[in-house]
């Protein structure tokens, strides 16, 4: 079991010699069943310069590492039935934590999940991030297994997306980590549907650790439905039931105004379901507009009503054991842009702002199309705040380290 996470890098490093023109590598093809192998490799390397006194981090400048490789398979009987699978081998020089505005990974459990220390600094992690059954009868269509779940409209802040949702500052959103779910998908006309979703949840293995038992912890497990009903171009959605110790209610709108502006609102009210624990109101806004030209622009505002209004809540947050994971502040605002500045070179620009701490965010993001299967991104993240001191917490974005990113990805 030792030398298990190392095995697929090798099989898989062996087949990125000759990656195929984006295309599955691999493919079977009978009349009534079809199989596809595909990959992707990713490797990134990245600066990062810590900030001057900060309690977070063992030394001021950080040279990190890291290695994703995939195997994607996806196998088809019929037109009905259909399973995915999704495994994921990293290996990566271990970071640092980073401080705020990072939210939880997914809560799965641990059986599927192998990690080694390859070194003091270095770790390999193999996982099976997705491994889900699909079968469509008529207008129903029940998914079991392990698979993303998202039930979000907003952009940068997703309040509605309970389960391993990005962070505001991710560009790269190919793969959502999968949790161990059922969900029911059902057709109640051509403008309606209605979503139930169960998910397993677990407890960590210590208060340190950032991995998953085993067996599910059914005081954390959740169940939510979803309605879903378009009238006049705008899609209007409600949301209820229960996410780990929370009960939840809420909805979302998204629309085009004048057929010219995109809005869209989501939100959340969370009812705790046992003393101690803390809830509150979660809704982010958004409108956003595409020109011919292919510059997007984004506006989005974010209220996080679990947050902390200001650093001496939290401290207090902190000293109390209260404080969630994720994003600390109380409301954000998140700017982007998107442009195309050739067929093969794209850029984009974002600006986070907490108004809590008064602390900003600037991450710059281009990406270069190699070829079919290939592609070079760089990213540059500017942080700007009150750092973090023995005596002070300082801000969320001012605690964490400007960075430099360049990445290599390859699909075969």
């Amino acid at each position: 079991m030792r030398g298990l996470p190392f095995l697929p890098a090798v099989l898989w490093g062996a087949v990125c010699l000759s990656p195929a023109f984006g295309h599955a590598f691999a493919e079977w093809q009978s009349e009534e069943t079809s199989v596809s192998l595909r990959g992707f490799t990713g490797l990134g390397v990245s600066y990062g310069r810590n900030p001057e006194a900060a309690v977070f981090y063992d030394s001021r400048e950080d040279l990190l590492w890291d290695l994703d490789q995939r195997l994607l398979a996806t196998a088809k009987y019929r037109e009905n039935t259909r399973f995915d699978l999704n495994v994921l081998q990293n290996i990566r020089a271990t970071p640092s934590p980073v401080f705020g505005a990072n939210p939880a990974g997914a809560e799965r459990s641990g059986l599927l999940s192998w990690q080694q220390h390859a070194s003091n600094n270095s770790e390999a992690n193999l996982s099976v991030d997705t491994a889900a059954f699909h079968y469509t009868q008529q207008n129903i269509e029940w998914s079991a297994g392990r698979q993303p779940v998202n039930l979000a409209t907003t952009m940068y802040f997703s309040p509605n997306d309970f389960f391993a949702p990005f962070a505001a500052q991710t560009f790269y959103r190919a793969y959502k980590p999968g949790v161990d779910s059922g969900r029911v998908e059902v057709g109640l006309g051509n403008l309606s549907q209605l979503s139930l979703v169960g998910v397993l949840g677990y407890s960590p293995e210590s208060i340190v650790d950032s991995e998953w038992r085993n067996r599910p912890d059914w005081s954390r497990n959740s169940l939510l439905a979803r309605l879903a009903v378009n009238r006049n171009d705008w899609e209007w959605a409600l949301l209820g039931g229960t996410v780990r110790e929370h009960r939840i209610t809420g909805g979302s709108v998204q629309g085009e105004l004048y057929d010219w502006l995109g809005v869209r609102v989501e939100g959340h009210y969370a009812a705790p379901e046992q003393e101690g624990l803390s809830g509150g109101t979660e809704v982010s806004a958004g409108i956003e507009h595409r020109f011919a030209n292919s510059l997007e622009l984004r506006l989005e505002q974010f209220h996080h009503g679990q947050g902390c209004s200001s650093t001496e809540a939290l401290g207090q947050a902190l000293v109390s054991g209260s404080l969630r994971e994720g994003y600390t502040g109380r409301d954000y605002t998140a700017f982007g842009a998107s442009y195309e500045f050739s067929p093969l070179f794209t850029g984009q620009v974002l600006l986070l702002a907490n108004w809590s701490d008064h602390s900003q965010l600037l991450s710059l993001y281009g990406v270069y199309s190699l070829s079919d299967e290939a592609e070079l991104a760089v990213t540059l993240s500017l942080p700007r705040g009150d750092h973090a001191a023995s005596d002070s917490l300082g801000s969320e974005f001012g605690s964490s380290p400007a960075t430099l990113a360049c990445v290599f990805r390859v699909y075969y």
